[in-house]
């Protein structure tokens, strides 16, 4: 009996984007014209080749990035707890005073749990706008979109779909204009007003930025403890907010102190709303794609591949890096073995011994 997979154990099965991915998947032909074979003849057979490979390949990787968000908001959760457990008695009353001293750690894991649990929250956000960014190749390719799908950003597809105008002139354009429409809807739906702005920025934020400051708060646990005289013993619990405006700087925060400059909730709560929006958003969105799909392929010539989406051809292009130690292992790609859905995708791209040399006459 199958087991029911990563994706389905961590709440982040996706069943409309599986059968979308599966479409994609037969229509890769593994002989003449290669490619997504009912695309042909646009945009040529090299670029066919590419875009198609590319467009399985960003479809794949929304549910491995969902995965990975999932897992990191699993560890997140623990280490959450961890610290608030570790820090629940640094409050003493000394003469009728609060006093606060950190407890000192005791173990190497105690020692990096504070870096442990901000790790996991970038994580998280990394992760999920990583499925929108995939999730954003995708729309390119099935969609058509003249955007390059190897650098796909979702909030630059946004865009673009923000600029089509209503007055379409084939019934292609129609499709995508009704696609911009849902796309929009489908956000809105997903969760409260701004979240998919607040995702992007607070990812621009961790990876591209500098930090903010981190901001947070103690909160008296209950029940409440009392010692053997009847006085109170306060425990806390450890409460950490995420900046309400993540694409601001803390100095252009901070000169506004009667605005609130975070989220008043808890990052877990924060980041697992995130991972509901996104996975709502997802499921909206490969239902919309599937109907797209199978509607060009019925009607392959309204809607056809712009040679835009891979604007650079072929790429021969080397970093030239070599490796910390080029040499080390040997690596013999002459016996391997695969899963038959890369086999495919090797098929579907000319990349057998048989067929490889056709690449020196493709359009």
């Amino acid at each position: 009996m199958p087991t029911p997979g990563p994706a389905s154990v961590l709440d982040v099965a996706m069943p409309t984007l599986d059968e979308l991915l599966a479409a994609i998947l037969a229509d890769l032909s593994t002989d003449s014209p290669y490619g997504i074979g009912w695309w042909a003849p646009h945009p040529g057979t090299a670029l066919r080749i590419l875009i198609s490979d590319q467009l399985y390949s960003c479809t794949e990787s929304v549910s491995t990035n969902m995965i990975e968000a999932a897992l990191h908001l699993l560890e997140l959760g623990d280490y959450t707890d961890r610290h608030s457990d570790r820090m629940a008695n640094c409050l003493t009353i000394i003469d009728g005073r609060l006093s606060v001293k950190a407890p000192r750690p005791n173990n190497p894991l105690e020692e990096l749990g504070i870096q442990i649990l901000r790790m996991h929250v970038v994580g998280v956000a990394r992760a999920v706008a990583g499925a929108l960014d995939c999730l954003a190749g995708t729309i390119i390719g099935v969609i058509a979109v003249p955007q390059p799908i190897l650098k796909a950003d979702f909030d630059r597809v946004r865009r673009h779909f923000r600029k089509l105008t209503t007055n379409v002139r084939s019934e292609g354009e129609r499709v995508q204009a009704t696609f911009a429409d849902k796309l929009e809807h489908l956000i809105n739906l997903a969760g409260p007003p701004g979240w998919l702005d607040w995702e992007l920025e607070f990812r621009n934020m961790l990876v591209h930025r500098g930090r903010r400051i981190e901001l947070g708060q103690f909160i008296r646990r209950e029940p409440m403890l009392y010692g053997p005289s009847g006085e109170p013993i306060p425990r806390i619990r450890v409460v950490t907010h995420l900046p309400r405006d993540p694409g601001r700087s803390d100095v252009e925060v901070l000169r506004e102190p009667s605005r609130v400059s975070v989220l008043a909730e808890d990052a877990d709560q924060t980041l697992k709303g995130l991972l509901k929006s996104t996975k709502s958003l997802i499921d909206g969105v490969a239902s919309a794609l599937l109907e797209v799909w199978n509607w060009r392929r019925a009607h392959p010539s309204s809607l056809t591949q712009p040679k835009e989406q891979w604007p650079e051809g072929v790429s021969t292009k080397s970093t030239g890096f070599p490796g910390y130690a080029p040499g080390f292992y040997q690596f013999n790609p002459d016996l391997g073995m695969t899963h038959p859905v890369i086999a495919r995708r090797m098929g579907a791209a000319a990349l057998y011994d048989e067929s490889r040399s056709q690449w020196d006459t493709f359009d």
